[in-house]
């Protein structure tokens, strides 16, 4: 009968209290609030971020690939543009 006494003991306390308890609660939550909005939304926008040190490098070889075959490509173009075709009017 231990535990049905202290719930009994719980439950008059809170009745009995009812007023600080639930402006305890309601501060509880303020808090816990403001703690969400500063880890993740005034944390984020004022906390000055880590700049990369390591440097970009593009590799040579892909480098004069995709040259090449944008060459092939604009060559092709220019072949279209350049060719005379029949006129379908005449």
């Amino acid at each position: 009968m231990g535990i049905k006494d202290f719930l009994k003991s719980i439950k008059g306390f809170f009745i009995k209290h009812w007023r600080k308890w639930t402006i305890l609660a309601i501060l509880v939550m303020v808090i816990y609030i403001g703690l969400i909005f500063y880890q993740y939304i005034f944390k984020p926008i004022y906390q000055p971020k880590a700049v990369p040190t390591q440097r970009f490098e593009i590799k040579k070889d892909i480098y004069q690939q995709i040259m090449d075959s944008y060459s092939k490509v604009e060559e092709n173009i220019n072949k279209t543009m350049d060719k005379d075709y029949l006129d379908p009017f005449k």
